[in-house]
């Protein structure tokens, strides 16, 4: 102790240069690593990389990544760091289309790092990597083929009708609502029902348990948000700060669910057209029956790899997380797709007009009734739906980590396993290079003629390849059918809480925003 004090500043000093020296010499060293590899890369800022408005929580994590993509607007691809670690963006799409599609062994896993102990719902298909993903994907598959989601149709027409009933009152005032809570209630209902086979109330009860489990898995703070940050780029921090990304109640909640409804039916017979009944014949039977032919947007997916299977014990909580995944990421990305498709359409009227003339038309054709063949019929619903999904991806980047040594195309980069690799949706979906005025919302982006003029992997809301996302059918259907409903009864309009434009939340992982989405609701004056 007494050392302390009797060194001089000359030597404290001495220490501290050598101190900030040896510091200086460890950036620059770690900040080599794209210019010995011939890349070219953005200047990194000590100790941020590449990410400091993102871990300051500037800027969401879409429009960071599209600071970064617009850098070097002729690039192929970029080299960024998180933190010290290096990254590649990927700005090509044919090069995307290698990634995630043709040369996808090289780059199989997301490189989500998880705890299964600590989170045991977190042995779900967005998480699994290796053999044991491969194998449970190929397995799960078949629950999401056109025919199954089909008998699980009414289901959404039931829930699409509380949710009209919902707002009857409100319109008929002419009342301001927040947006994304009232489609939540509707996305959520329509999982309790199509994913447990459960009757969650979320739109008659204002605090529906599952509703309320939804939103706390969702509610970020600004300590777990820069947590995230640092577990995501150096994994191995998550033995020195663990943290849960579901809170207790959250998993205890869900497991005792799964496992009283499967018991439940188990024991009284009981079979029912929906998710939980597939997970229940996947538990028995170890594979869910596949009862179509094979389609052309199946191949990937039913390609069972079955040399590279490998055995997995499908136990209640591994079913579980199934189960789980499946009521988040169906319910949030629906609901913020819908409320985000919402607020531009009382932006744009005249669009809101003519896709409520689409609703009107069809549904003459087919004696005023919602029917799956009436949804699917619409076609500048699809294109709302479409560009909807361009200005706000639910999920604003592919991750991929390279799996396998892998060579890019064309040059002379070695990539090493263990690579972070990252798709930048957001910033593709609002290049004008691919999308003319990106921030103007305008369906006729989805015209025949422009797709064909488009490169195919330029938009990529759900990504694409194997692990495409397996519920995509499912969501686009659930989406539908409420913006339908909503049409063909109200009418929506900005108000004095409608923030535009709207800002996204930089501790939201998936695109969201901050302020709620607040539009007037009326009913129509000639419904």
């Amino acid at each position: 102790m007494g050392l302390l004090f009797e060194t001089s500043p000359v030597e404290w000093l001495t220490m501290a240069i050598i101190l900030f020296t040896s510091v200086w010499y460890y950036f620059k060293s770690e900040y080599s690593f794209w210019k010995k590899k011939g890349v070219r890369f953005i200047s990194p800022v000590i100790p941020f990389g590449n990410i400091k408005d993102m871990i300051l929580l500037r800027k969401a994590t879409g429009e960071m990544l599209k600071v970064l993509y617009d850098e070097f607007p002729e690039e192929p691809f970029v080299g960024t760091y998180e933190l010290t670690k290096p990254m590649l963006i990927i700005r090509d799409p044919e090069l995307i289309k290698r990634v995630t599609v043709k040369d996808f062994s090289y780059f199989q896993d997301r490189g989500v790092p998880v705890n299964e102990e600590l989170e045991p719902l977190g042995s779900h298909l967005l998480n699994l990597t290796g053999k044991k993903w491969r194998t449970l994907r190929s397995k799960l598959t078949p629950t999401f083929t056109s025919g199954k989601i089909k008998m699980m149709f009414h289901l959404m027409i039931e829930c699409a009708e509380q949710l009209k009933d919902y707002l009857e009152k409100p319109a008929q005032n002419g009342e301001i609502l927040e947006m994304k809570e009232a489609v939540a209630k509707y996305s959520t209902n329509v999982i309790g029902l199509c994913a447990f086979g459960l009757q969650f109330n979320a739109i008659n009860e204002s605090d529906s348990e599952f509703r309320r489990i939804g939103r706390r898995v969702f509610e970020t703070s600004v300590i777990a948000a820069e947590l995230r940050m640092l577990q995501s780029a150096y994994p191995s921090a998550m033995k020195i700060f663990p943290m849960k990304i579901v809170p207790d109640e959250v998993n205890k909640h869900v497991i005792r669910t799964v496992k009283e409804v499967m018991e439940y039916r188990e024991k009284n017979n009981v079979s029912r057209n929906d998710f939980m009944q597939l997970l229940i014949e996947l538990k028995n039977k170890g594979r869910v029956h596949d009862d179509e032919p094979v389609k052309s947007e199946d191949k990937l997916d039913r390609t069972s790899h079955k040399e590279t299977e490998t055995n997995v014990d499908f136990t209640e909580t591994l079913l579980a997380s199934q189960a789980f995944i499946f009521f988040l990421a169906g319910f949030e990305t629906s609901s913020t797709t819908l409320s985000f498709c919402l607020h531009e359409l009382a932006l744009n009227p005249e669009v809101q007009e003519r896709l409520r003339e689409e609703i009107d038309s069809t549904l003459e054709k087919y004696e005023g009734k919602i029917t799956y063949d009436a949804i699917h019929s619409m076609s500048y619903l699809d294109k709302v739906v479409d560009e909807t999904l361009r200005k706000y991806p639910p999920i604003p980047v592919l991750l991929r980590v390279v799996t396998k040594p892998y060579v890019i195309p064309g040059s002379s980069v070695h990539l090493d396993v263990g690579m972070k690799v990252l798709v930048p949706i957001y910033a593709l979906h609002h290049d004008p290079k691919y999308f003319p005025e990106p921030e103007v919302f305008n369906p006729e982006n989805f015209s025949d003629e422009r797709k064909a003029k488009r490169p195919h992997h330029a938009y990529l809301p759900f990504g694409d390849g194997p692990r495409v996302c397996i519920g995509l059918r499912f969501g686009l259907l659930q989406t539908k059918v409420g913006l339908t409903f909503l049409l063909s009864k109200f009418k929506f309009s900005v108000c004095e809480k409608t923030e535009v434009p709207l800002k996204l939340d930089p501790k939201a992982v998936i695109t969201a925003v901050t302020t709620g989405i607040w539009l007037r609701i009326n009913k129509r004056s000639d419904s």
